[in-house]
């Protein structure tokens, strides 16, 4: 079986390294949505950094057409063709099938479960019947189930030569009862009581008794666990968020998972009595990181791009290079970009670690806002801002703003005015840790204020 990708983008069977000397699969995925052809003389005449930007655009779920810019740097420049459409992902197309000719199965179901990119790589080899071949044991190579042994028995994963790492986990799960009922949870209205100081405390016991209840799971020394909840009574909907960290050899998205049910199920019941229909659904595991995959997100997880505007919350460690590349444009004058970087100090006390909670789905939503609202103010802004969630140690970015103007008077003042009014309105909490101990920080003390020198701390 061959390896999975080495690096982001690149196939094994692409024989490319991390210098990039030949145009990968993935930005060739770019150039064919924008309808350029770029030489290999012309690609080469990039950066290294550029090369790699316009290989990540290529592997999300749409090709990340703010990259264009990027092309016009080439030298020769990319030529202009008919851009094209990407590959159906209801089903296999009949060439791709033909191709195939039966030795090699594909059938629609895991065929509309793959990425647009691996889609895109089966029909760009599909004349090629070598390439389609190394393409299609690579992202199709047959799925090895770690529990598993070569004889289909069950048995427990050996991790004791895998050293102890930071894991962490985020998984999500939603409570689908009426909208009277989370008022009433609001109001304490409800015949048992507190349901989210309930279920908050079922999801923090149940963090920790993972191998009681998932027989292959090993026990792992749990650093810390919570459990949030996120009522929105016009859809009649609690989402609960649980997050829980250990330093072990083995990972704890399990823990995050059987936080997040048990606690859904707990608030079912609490609530049952006035809801015994409700529902739970969309259990799901949000971002890990830790381990040999290192830091992962679900696609899409806790992003909104618009038109002018992107704006995300994340687990793992905000990127300056997609934040600019999400507000350049070919009419953009002026870039600024911020970061908001965790110091060693806060009011005269020591810090050593520092960490962020939020509601997630609130604290988009109101970014959002902000990034239009300042759009509205200053016209042809595009802005950008990334927030990070979870432990940070001293020198970790926090947050990054990114904001272009045709001039850089409007860039400078849409930039400043992003932080200014994230730190002051959005949802997101820290937690201060020093050697005395950990105390809790409200978002306005974070803050810039008027026009002090030195800009924003975290």
């Amino acid at each position: 079986m061959l390896p999975r990708m080495p690096t982001p983008g690149l196939y094994v069977f692409e024989a490319i390294d991390e210098a990039l000397p030949f145009v990968p699969l993935a930005a060739r995925r770019v150039l064919d949505a924008l309808g350029r052809k770029l030489s290999l003389e012309g690609w080469l005449s990039l950066s290294l950094d550029e090369r790699a930007r316009l290989v990540v655009a290529g592997t999300g779920e749409r090709v990340d057409v703010g990259v264009a810019p990027l092309l016009d740097r080439a030298v020769p420049a990319a030529a202009a063709m008919e851009s094209l459409a990407e590959p159906d992902a209801s089903t296999v197309p009949v060439e791709l099938a033909t191709a195939l000719d039966g030795t090699r199965p594909l059938e629609a179901a895991r065929w509309r479960a793959l990425r647009p990119l691996d889609r895109y790589v089966f029909m760009k080899h599909a004349a090629r019947p070598e390439k389609l071949a190394r393409a299609y044991d690579e992202i199709l190579a047959p799925v090895r189930l770690s529990h598993l042994t070569g004889a289909a028995d069950a048995h427990m994963v050996d991790v004791g030569a895998k050293a102890a790492t930071a894991r962490r986990a985020v998984a999500t799960a939603c409570v689908r009862t009426t909208r009277e009922v989370i008022d009433a949870m609001a109001a304490g209205g409800l015949a048992k009581g507190d349901v989210v100081a309930v279920a908050r405390v079922a999801g923090l016991l149940a963090a920790k008794r993972v191998p009681e209840l998932i027989p292959l799971c090993h026990p792992v020394q749990t650093t810390r666990a919570a459990i949030d909840f996120e009522p929105d009574p016009s859809r009649g909907e609690l989402r609960v968020r649980a997050a829980v960290e250990a330093f072990d050899r083995t990972g704890v998205e399990m823990e995050a998972m059987v936080a997040a049910s048990v606690a859904a199920l707990t608030v079912y019941d609490m609530i049952k009595s006035a809801d015994r229909w409700a529902t739970i659904d969309a259990v799901r595991l949000e971002t890990k990181s830790g381990g040999k995959s290192g830091a992962v997100e679900r696609p899409g997880a806790g992003a909104i791009a618009g038109a002018g505007a992107f704006v995300a919350l994340r687990d793992v460690a905000p990127s300056v290079d997609e934040a600019i590349a999400r507000v350049r444009h070919p009419g953009a004058g002026a870039v600024c970009a911020f970061l908001g970087v965790v110091r060693d100090h806060s009011e005269g006390r020591a810090v050593v670690k520092l960490e962020y909670e939020a509601y997630p789905a609130m604290a988009v939503a109101e970014m959002k806002r902000i990034a239009d609202g300042i759009a509205s103010e200053l016209p042809g802004v595009r802005l950008a801002v990334v927030h990070r969630t979870g432990a940070l140690v001293v020198g970790d970015v926090a947050v990054v703003c990114a904001a272009s103007a045709p001039h850089r008077g409007e860039a400078y003042r849409a930039c400043r005015a992003l932080i200014d009014r994230v730190k002051a309105r959005v949802p997101i909490w820290k937690r201060e840790h020093g050697p005395d101990g950990a105390w809790w920080v409200g978002w306005q003390d974070a803050r810039c204020e008027g026009d002090e020198a030195g800009g924003h701390d975290h």
